[in-house]
Parts: structure tokens; C-alpha cells; sequence
């Protein structure tokens, strides 16, 4: 992407943009207190201050790395994209591969909750089978409305609004909190008392604080779609660098001097793990005094974690539809994962799927083994993002960048961010934390992503043919070329067999007849064109070649197939007999009065001596070969000559 369009963008997606960019990410904040503190109490006791801490800083360098490389590169994806560029593409499916199943499990951990902080309105909602209603009536909703595809600016000031208010209410539970529940010894003495947690609990209780990074990811699918100014970065990293430590360490302090660790019967435990694990903000406030005030935080807790947890749910449903069409348009995942449908142009194929496997998570319930599995993969993908952007410092040092990473060292003239280095070192320990100490979420992880390897080999290389490590898209660059404002009612594509290129190519087509910038104008009809060239010996008029004919709909199979997953994008295809190639498509061209032929750049003759002898007249481009050079000497319309992307 430009600067230009960076600098000057238009001031409503500016403005409902960044703000909602940061509301998504919050949401995962909120949604981790309202889950996280009793869970992570249970492990680390008095020291659950020291984890959330932890987990802040985690959280802030993880954003710091995410958004240099979004902002570098304005492609969705998050750890998978950054991974593409720095590595390739295999380690960039195993980063998009683990973070996937992450997206599920913070929509079944959404789900689950949500019941408890109805609890006040009715305990049926809250236990039973009342609770599982809710959770799997959350789940539905959320994936129909993410189906149907319900957008537009009014919504998103709305959940703009609902984050701020329940950012408000955090902060005033910290501050009342702090004020009527002020007990500093309620944390010193049961140190003393009944000693350190142990470094498995410890371990175990930082994996399940990390559930907020998931809102890293979500909005990195989300930020390619909005504007932004370079002051914006800095102003979310800003707020991202207080609010978080501030809302984690702030509520877990007033939650562990609410409701202390005390002796129990099966060693040291707090309410927050027995009574209110499953709603430890409701126990929170039920420790305040007076009573009316109690009452005034419970119901507004009930008023606003609901909603919240639902927004999570559903933003996180939106960044897992995002990240499977990214998976599948990169050739990751078959084409029919990531297939568009619908008024709306949505993943809906993915999003039943993600639905399905979320009430299946919902249904059983096991918040710790779903917390193990969720930091398996997060560990995982966290990790190789910041891998990845100290490796871009290294191999892509001259790309603009509109927010670098703070406090770097010089390594061999380069700039390494010690904030990545430390995220680095911090995700990686907790990623071989969780493969030595947690059997449990190890073997469903490792299951997953084995899958994943085996299923990711066998489409890549036995169903497409493709290599396990060369990207297949579209070159941005290619994209960019094209004038924006150009109106066009048909595009000859001719197809030539060429692979991986034609490929590109016919997703450069598609590209273009999505962008038709005017709303109501029909997108342009694509057509398709295989020439047979068949040599003198062989008559025009005679049966074609079974060989020949076998190829030519191969070919044009797999360029329908590519097409296929731009919905709103129509196609004719046919093949012709010709002696020569780019005659046989101007010819095309001007029966059909096509308004554009998009043709790929070939590999030039390697006959030298002139035009008698066949040669190269004069110099041009390494990618003008016979057939484009005629076709660019003699169409009766425009030519848009698609290039290999730079190796």
C-alpha cells in the first residue's frame, strides 16, 4: 500500500477505524479478566498480580511487532503473513495453521462464560442446561450473523461505544476496588504462610493468562480493510501500553485482596477458584461494602460482561473468516474452505466448520485443556512473528516502514528491536513450557498441527502440484499498475499452460473485476481462451490431437476452479486451433471487442540476427516473448502484461 493512500485517507474509515480496531482488541482484554482471574488464581495463588503483569508485557511487545509488520506490508494474516515474507511458505502455514484453531477455542471460551455473568438475572441461565442453551445459542448467533455479513459504520460506533463503557467500568472496579478493599497483607501473608506456588502452576497459569493475544490476530485481519495516519500507530500503542498492565494487574490485585488465598482442605485456594471461577468479576464485587455498592457493581457487571463476551465471540469469529479466505487465496488450504458466498461475499463454509467445532468445545466445557491448546498455538505463532520481523530487518532493511519497533541494537548495520527480542524469548518459554509440563494440551496441539503439515503436503504438492515453499498469488505489484478508475465490460485471458504464472494471472483478472470502483456497474465478463497451436504438418480441418484437446481443458479446468472463489466474477470458456498463438487471440479480440486482454510475460527467443532470422528486434523487457510482443504490436484494444514476481 502507498503512503499516499496511508496519509490521506478518508476521515470516516479513519475515524471509525482506529477506534475500532482497538475495540476489537480490548474486547480479548476483557474477555480474559472476565474469564482468566479465577482460573489463573487457582494456579498461582497470591503471585496472580506477578502472572497478569507478565502477561501485559507480553501482550504490549506482541503488538509493538504486529504493527510494523501490518503497517509494512497492509496484507491480513498477522503471523502468517509476516511469516510468508520473512521465511516462506510453509512457515507461514504453520504460523497460520496454529493461530486457527485459536480463533475457535476463544469463541468456545466466550461462549462458556457468558452463561455465568447471567447468573444474577437467573441461575437457570447459569447451570445445566440452561448454561449450555446460552453457549451454543452464542456460538449460532454469532456465526449467522458473521454469515450474513452485518456491517456498516452505525454497528461499529456501537461496539466502539460498548468497549469504552465497559473500559470505564474496569477502570472504576479498580479504583472503588482499591479504595473498600484495600488489604496489601491479604497478599504478603499468604506468601508466608503457605509458601511459592510451584513452577508448573506458575507455567500453567501465564498459558492461560495469554488468552488477549488472540485480539492481536483479530485485528490484524481487520486493520488492510481501514485507514489509518502514522500517528494513529503510535497513539493505539500508546493507550495499549497503559490500559493493559493497568486493567490486569489493577483487577487481579483487587481481586486476590477481595477474596484472599486461605487454608483449604486440599491445600491453599481462594473463592476466586471455587466459588466465582466461573465468574470471578461477579466475586469481585460481591466482596464490596457497603451493600448498595456491591449491588451497583454486580448489576453493572451483568449489564456490560455479557455483551462483551459476545463481542469478543463475534469479532473473533469475523478475524477467523478473514484468515481462512487468506489461507485459502495463498493456496494453503483447499479453495473450498475459504469459498465466498452470499450477498455479502462472506467465508460461509469456514465460519459453519469453525461454528461446528466451537460447540463441540462449548459441550464438554474443559477450560483448562482449552486454555493449553489456545497457548499451544499461540505460543507457537507469536513466536515465529517475532522471528519473522527481526529476520525482515535483516533481508528487507530499505521497506518503509510507518512504525518501526522501538530501542534497537546495531547487529552487522542493522537495527535488531530488543522489544521482539524479548517477546521472542518470553513466547518461546512458554511455548517449550507447555510442550514439557502440560501432556494434555501438547497432544491435542501436536495432533492439530500434524494434521495440518500432513493435509497442507498432500493438497500443496499431490493435488496441486505446487512447491511446499513458493507462494501462488497474485503480485501486489501487478494489482497496483492497473489505474483504479479504468471501466471495463469484458477481459480476454488467454491461457497458455504455463503453471504457476497463469495462476497469477488469472487471479490478476479476477482482482480486476472485483475492484469495479462504481456501486451498481456490473463487473466485467471474463473470457477465457486456450489457443492449440498446431504445427504444419498437422491440418486445421482434421480431427484435433486427443493429447492436445486433454490439455487445453486441464487448462481451462484449473483457471475455472481459480475463479470460482471470486463470487460476482462471471467466465466463458473455450479453445481454438491456430498456428500462431498471439494471432489467434488478437483475432479473439476483435470478434469479441473485448476492452482488455490480460497476458502474462513469457520468456523472450533466444534467436538472435535480426527479424529475418526470427530474432529479438531491438531491446525489451526480459518478460516480452513472441506471443505477448505480438499481441502487444497488434490488439485492437488495452494490454495488461502480467509479470513473474521478483525472486
Amino acid at each position: 500500500m502507498n503512503d499516499r493512500r496511508i496519509a490521506k485517507p478518508a476521515l470516516g474509515r479513519r475515524f471509525l477505524g482506529v477506534p475500532w480496531l482497538w475495540a476489537v482488541a480490548h474486547s480479548a482484554i476483557a474477555f480474559s479478566v472476565y474469564y482468566a482471574i479465577g482460573v489463573v488464581a487457582d494456579e498461582a495463588l497470591a503471585l496472580t498480580p506477578v502472572i497478569f503483569a507478565i502477561a501485559g508485557l507480553i501482550y504490549v511487545l506482541t503488538t509493538m511487532t504486529y504493527v510494523e509488520g501490518g503497517a509494512m506490508f497492509r496484507e491480513r494474516g498477522g503471523s502468517n503473513t509476516l511469516a510468508r515474507h520473512a521465511f516462506n511458505e510453509l512457515v507461514s502455514f504453520v504460523a497460520g495453521w496454529a493461530i486457527l484453531i485459536d480463533y475457535v477455542i476463544v469463541i468456545a471460551l466466550a461462549a462458556v462464560t457468558l452463561p455465568h455473568y447471567l447468573g444474577p438475572i437467573s441461575s437457570s441461565l447459569a447451570d445445566g442446561t440452561g448454561e449450555q442453551v446460552v453457549a451454543v445459542g452464542v456460538v449460532v448467533v454469532v456465526a449467522a450473523i458473521n454469515i450474513i455479513g452485518i456491517t456498516g459504520s452505525r454497528r461499529q460506533g456501537l461496539l466502539v461505544a460498548m468497549t469504552a463503557a465497559d473500559l470505564l467500568l474496569q477502570f472504576l472496579l479498580v479504583v472503588v476496588g482499591l479504595i473498600v478493599v484495600w488489604d496489601p497483607s491479604a497478599l504478603t501473608d499468604s506468601l508466608d504462610a503457605f509458601g511459592a506456588p510451584s513452577i508448573e502452576s506458575l507455567a500453567q497459569a501465564l498459558v492461560i493468562s495469554m488468552v488477549a493475544v488472540a485480539g492481536i490476530e483479530a485485528s490484524s485481519d481487520l486493520a488492510p480493510d481501514l485507514a489509518w495516519r502514522r500517528e494513529d500507530l503510535r497513539n493505539v500503542l500508546r493507550a495499549g501500553t497503559f490500559v493493559v498492565p493497568f486493567v490486569y494487574v489493577g483487577m487481579s490485585l483487587v481481586a486476590l485482596m477481595a477474596l484472599p488465598v486461605v487454608a483449604g482442605p486440599d491445600g491453599p485456594t481462594t473463592a476466586l477458584a471455587t466459588t466465582w471461577e466461573d465468574a470471578p468479576v461477579l466475586g469481585i464485587t460481591s466482596a464490596f461494602s457497603p451493600e448498595w455498592l456491591s449491588e451497583v457493581a454486580k448489576w453493572a457487571v451483568v449489564a456490560i460482561a455479557p455483551l462483551i463476551l459476545f463481542f469478543a465471540a463475534n469479532v473473533t469469529m469475523l478475524g477467523l473468516s478473514r484468515h481462512t479466505y487468506v489461507l485459502a487465496t495463498n493456496r494453503q488450504i483447499p479453495s473450498w474452505l475459504g469459498k465466498l458466498g452470499g450477498g455479502r461475499s462472506t467465508p460461509h463454509v469456514a465460519i459453519v466448520i469453525a461454528a461446528l467445532f466451537a460447540i463441540a468445545l462449548v459441550l464438554p466445557g474443559d477450560i483448562e485443556l482449552l486454555a493449553g491448546v489456545f497457548a499451544f498455538g499461540a505460543t507457537l505463532a507469536i513466536s515465529i512473528a517475532h522471528g519473522s520481523l527481526i529476520r525482515l530487518r535483516f533481508t528487507d532493511p530499505d521497506r518503509e516502514r510507518p512504525y518501526s519497533v522501538p530501542f534497537g541494537v546495531r547487529i552487522r548495520g542493522t537495527s535488531v528491536p530488543l522489544p521482539s527480542v524479548l517477546g521472542l524469548l518470553l513466547t518461546g518459554a512458554g511455548f517449550v513450557s507447555i510442550v514439557v509440563l502440560h501432556d494434555s494440551a501438547l497432544l491435542v496441539g501436536g495432533a492439530w498441527m500434524i494434521f495440518g503439515l500432513l493435509s497442507y503436503f498432500v493438497y500443496r504438492r499431490v493435488v496441486q502440484g505446487l512447491p511446499l515453499t513458493t507462494r501462488v498469488s497474485v503480485p501486489e505489484q501487478a494489482l497496483l499498475k492497473h489505474p483504479p478508475d479504468v471501466e471495463l465490460d469484458s477481459v480476454l485471458v488467454p491461457i497458455l499452460g504455463t503453471g504457476k504464472l497463469e495462476d497469477d494471472i488469472v487471479q490478476t483478472a479476477c482482482r480486476l473485476a472485483e475492484s469495479n470502483p462504481l456501486e451498481g456497474q456490473k463487473n466485467p465478463r471474463l473470457e477465457l481462451l486456450y489457443v492449440i497451436d498446431l504445427p504444419l504438418t498437422v491440418p486445421l480441418e482434421g480431427p484435433i490431437p486427443s493429447d492436445k484437446v486433454a490439455a487445453a481443458e486441464r487448462a481451462l479446468a484449473r483457471a475455472c476452479e481459480i475463479i470460482d472463489e471470486y463470487p460476482g466474477v462471471e467466465a466463458d470458456s473455450d479453445f481454438v486451433l491456430a498456428r500462431n498463438v498471439g494471432e489467434a487471440i488478437v483475432q479473439r479480440a476483435r470478434e469479441h471487442e473485448v476492452e482488455a486482454i490480460i497476458v502474462g510475460g513469457e520468456p523472450p527467443t533466444m534467436i538472435r540476427g535480426g527479424a529475418v532470422l526470427g530474432g529479438v528486434r531491438g531491446s525489451k523487457p526480459a518478460e516480452i516473448g513472441p506471443i505477448s510482443e505480438y499481441v502487444l504490436r497488434h490488439a485492437p484494444c488495452r494490454v495488461l502484461l502480467t509479470a513473474p514476481a521478483e525472486q
